[in-house]
């Protein structure tokens, strides 16, 4: 099923009903390894860093808001059949006298521009700060039970938004949050991020993990294994992950050996 929504001026078209894919592979036993669909995605000029499930559609156009005419960016990701993941940004004037008396008023504003303007209902808002940085996140509501959750905020007189618009909000939540909690604005002189704890990441993990099976270090590939499921993208990924850890700790008992070249991606003295 369609569902088309006019999102800072363009049209998204969404097909939402899908899931998150997992790779599979077979020897002895089936050894699943998990890929990532989450990949780091950095814009110099516009300011930020965030993770987005795949290569982003960048896209210039003019947004009208009751604030004014403001040239915009956007960088778009459609999973077809689950969601839209849309990352822009956008630089009131100068003559915008926005201070830290008044910044909330204009995320309130402009909340409410972007709901009427994307064919929405804004049924929720609420202030919130990433980083030292001023905000908002909202929630849309569309029809056929579609959702949009964004989060807006300010750096100096830019705005910046990171919006997931989906009708599978129970089954993406720890999708949605990471994608929002991945966003990092860049200082633009420099290219530097705000410092903030590294987290392991999917891919990183899914490297320790094919380490740890083909050395067949059964505690070390178990280890890993449970952070992954703390991390999983969905709940789908989450319970393969478990019946896989199951299959390992059946080998961790045994003891049992396995021929290197049985392992997929595996070879001897690997």
């Amino acid at each position: 099923m369609n569902k088309t929504f006019l999102i800072s001026c363009s049209l998204l078209t969404f097909l939402l009903t899908g899931h998150p894919s997992i790779q599979r592979v077979q020897a002895k036993q089936t050894l699943l390894i998990a890929q990532s669909i989450w990949k780091p995605f950095s814009s110099q000029e516009g300011g930020f860093r965030v993770l987005m499930p795949g290569t982003p559609i960048q896209e210039q156009r003019t947004t009208q808001t009751k604030l004014g005419t403001f040239p915009t960016n956007t960088f778009t990701v459609i999973r077809e059949n689950e969601a839209g993941y849309v990352v822009g940004y956008l630089d009131f004037p100068q003559n915008i006298p926005l201070n830290s008396r008044n910044q909330n008023q204009y995320l309130t504003a402009v909340a409410t521009g972007f709901a009427q303007g994307s064919g929405g209902r804004l049924v929720k808002q609420q202030n919130i700060r990433v980083g030292n940085l001023p905000g908002k996140e909202i929630r849309l509501q569309f029809e056929q039970g579609v959702i949009g959750r964004g989060r807006l905020f300010l750096d100096n007189k830019r705005l910046y938004i990171a919006l997931v618009i989906t009708d599978k909000e129970s089954s993406l939540t720890k999708s949605i949050q990471g994608f929002f909690k991945s966003f990092q604005p860049i200082n633009r002189s420099t290219g530097a991020t705000k410092p903030t704890p590294q987290k392991p990441t999917m891919d990183k993990l899914n490297g320790e993990l094919k380490k740890a099976v083909c050395g067949q270090n059964w505690p070390q590939a178990l280890k890993v294994i449970d952070q992954m499921v703390a991390i999983a993208p969905s709940a789908e990924v989450r319970s393969d992950l478990v019946a896989y850890r199951t299959q390992l700790q059946g080998l961790a008992n045994s003891g049992s050996k396995i021929p290197p070249e049985s392992l997929p991606g595996c070879t001897p003295g690997s």
